[in-house]
């Protein structure tokens, strides 16, 4: 016979465990189906101001916030919050004495909240008070007169801020680099409406000038990097000094990153910096392409050694390879920190194949600048040994004649004082660009060469949209006939980077078979206007007009060949994308209807 179980029988506890188990995982569940969602609508009384209204509610988080409010307790909550912030906010502005009341009432499913605030007096700073944190013996500023800190009455916390970093920035340029600021705070006179702003300050012990020690460097030598330190040891530390020795260091393209931190402050006031660098890829390849209707596509290779002998020495080996120039050259530059300024020395061979001359240039070349100003100011000399053979196409009298072939050695000098106040290499939105140079030319010519030049630029409009830019040249050749100078260093107009609508080299002077054949003197002149179409894209119109002649000054009495057209360009990190279309404005009967152009970087 088959056994039988009898059923089980549960108590009545275990029954009620499962049955709440069972109501625990569904209350999660379910809970959304009765929960109660407050519509919340918030008022603020009592202000005149509408701005100053929206400004408040903006700082409500029952406003600016998506989140569920299933009570009332939560809803009164955030009201005291928001509270405070608008507190907070109103103090901020000189509002000392303001006060806010919330208030939530419900009516059904909706909650309304008010905020009545009384913003009171607005209260006027009749002092400012310093207050040092730390005892030193320094005779250091107990006003902001005495910190050259000229004051107002201005309560809000902007205006109150503000004073504290002109404060803090006088101390860090007057010999105490650990200055900081502790707190500020304003004791108000709620009888007066008047109040005293305090600013707790820790000033430090007052310091001067040591060593720039160097941290170890993987290449560069510790002399050179702290020979670029600008101030004299034992002189009043002044942070201005530190932040022109940190640029300077940055301009060297040395370095990756670079930090400067005064040391610890010794008992007698000394404070050496500590320089650490983390350097850069000593070793760069680089190109570039161009192309323009009247020369052709370009194209430029480089490589560059940047620390050759451990002391910021480049070695650039170069090529620049177009229609109308071939160049090969060797440059050696050494920066001299302590002069401060620059040597240079290089070698060329050019060959030049264009319409106005054929040459074979080897040229030898030194030269040493100096800089002041932050390095806006540079004079500069040097001295070049040229050989050339060229085969000139003035010498053509008619048609049938055959480029004339010469030989030329000789020595030039140049010398030149130039400004460049531009913000920026390839793409200057302020700043002005001036030079004046001078090269007198020795051996088997001997003549005297000037060039003036100056380039400016201004921006207009809302965010600076639109910018107009100016650029002028000069140039004079004394003491020989044009015939007489080299065709490789005559002056010669037209082309992408003169007078855009000419082709290259022929905005003058022109032989009976068309060939330019430039000239002792030069006048160009450019304007070009700027539209940002959008954050990396810009427009432009331009105009642009220059000729050359035979005079040893130019001739202003003779015809100037004006060119205009329009351009865009694409701003990338490493310079605008330019493209410009042009068109002769007074053309003859050889110059082309357009010529178009492109390059990195603005002409000018």
């Amino acid at each position: 016979m088959g056994q039988t179980r009898p059923f089980p029988r549960y108590p009545r506890l275990a029954t009620s465990v499962v049955v709440a188990a069972a109501l625990a995982v569904a209350t999660p569940i379910l809970a959304p189906a009765w929960a109660l969602d407050f519509e919340r609508e918030v008022i603020i009384e009592g202000l005149t101001s509408d701005d100053l209204r929206r400004e408040l509610r903006a700082l409500s988080n029952l406003v600016g916030t998506d989140r569920t409010y299933t009570s009332l307790a939560s809803i009164r909550r955030t009201a005291q919050d928001d509270a405070n912030r608008m507190q907070e906010a109103l103090n901020s502005k000189g509002y000392y004495a303001a006060s806010i009341a919330p208030m939530v009432v419900r009516s059904d499913d909706r909650a309304l909240i008010t905020f009545e605030i009384d913003r009171g007096p607005r209260f006027d700073i009749t002092d400012y008070r310093i207050a040092y944190q730390d005892e030193i013996t320094a005779d250091r500023p107990q006003t902001f007169a005495e910190a050259d800190v000229t004051t107002g009455n201005d309560p809000s916390g902007d205006a109150l801020a503000r004073l504290e970093n002109r404060l803090l920035t006088w101390l860090q340029q007057n010999g105490y680099p650990a200055a900081r600021a502790n707190r500020h705070f304003v004791e108000a006179n709620f009888d007066t409406g008047n109040a005293v702003a305090v600013f707790e300050i820790t000033s430090g012990p007052e310091a001067y000038f040591g060593e720039a020690v160097v941290q170890e460097t993987d290449r560069t030598r510790e002399t050179f990097i702290a020979a670029y330190a600008p101030w004299e040891e034992g002189t009043l530390y002044n942070r201005d000094e530190v932040v022109d020795y940190r640029e300077k260091l940055g301009k060297t393209g040395l370095f990756r990153e670079i930090s400067v931190e005064p040391g610890q402050t010794q008992p007698d006031g000394r404070t050496d910096l500590i320089v650490t660098v983390s350097e850069r890829d000593h070793r760069t390849v680089g190109a570039g392409v161009s192309y323009a209707t009247d020369v052709g596509p370009g194209v430029s290779l480089y490589w560059q050694n940047r620390n050759l002998l451990r002391r910021g020495e480049t070695l650039t080996a170069q090529t620049k390879l177009s229609g109308p120039e071939q160049i090969l050259g060797l440059t050696l530059g050494k920066p001299l920190p302590t002069l401060p300024g620059r040597f240079e020395s290089e070698i060329s061979f050019t060959n030049d194949i264009t319409d106005a001359f054929d040459a074979q240039t080897l040229e030898l070349s030194s030269s040493l600048s100096k800089t002041w100003f932050a390095e806006k100011l540079e004079a500069s000399g040097g001295l070049g040994i040229a050989y050339s053979q060229v085969e000139d196409a003035r010498a053509r009298l008619s048609s049938t004649d055959r480029f004339r072939t010469a030989t030329f050695t000789y020595a030039k000098i140049p010398f030149s004082l130039s400004w460049n106040s531009d913000n920026d290499l390839l793409n200057p939105t302020r700043g002005f660009r001036a030079g004046i140079g001078l090269t007198p030319y020795v051996g088997d010519v001997n003549f005297l060469r000037g060039t003036l030049t100056g380039a400016t630029r201004t921006t207009l409009g809302e965010d600076n949209q639109y910018t107009l830019a100016v650029r002028g040249l000069i140039g004079s050749s004394f003491g020989v006939d044009t015939f007489d100078i080299p065709a490789t260093e005559r002056f010669y107009a037209g082309g992408g980077g003169s007078v855009r609508g000419f082709a290259y080299q022929e905005a003058g002077p022109l032989n009976v078979r068309g060939n330019p054949i430039g000239g002792a003197s030069i006048i160009e002149v450019n304007t070009e206007a700027r539209y940002n179409l959008r954050e990396k894209i810009q427009l432009a119109l331009f105009l642009d007009g220059g000729t050359v002649s035979d005079s040893e000054v130019p001739d202003f009495s003779e015809e100037v060949l004006w060119g205009a057209g329009i351009g865009a360009r694409y701003l990338t990190p490493i310079g605008p994308l330019r493209v410009d279309l042009a068109t002769p404005l007074n053309p003859r009967d050889s110059d082309d209807a357009i010529q178009f152009y492109i390059a990195l970087g603005q002409p000018f």
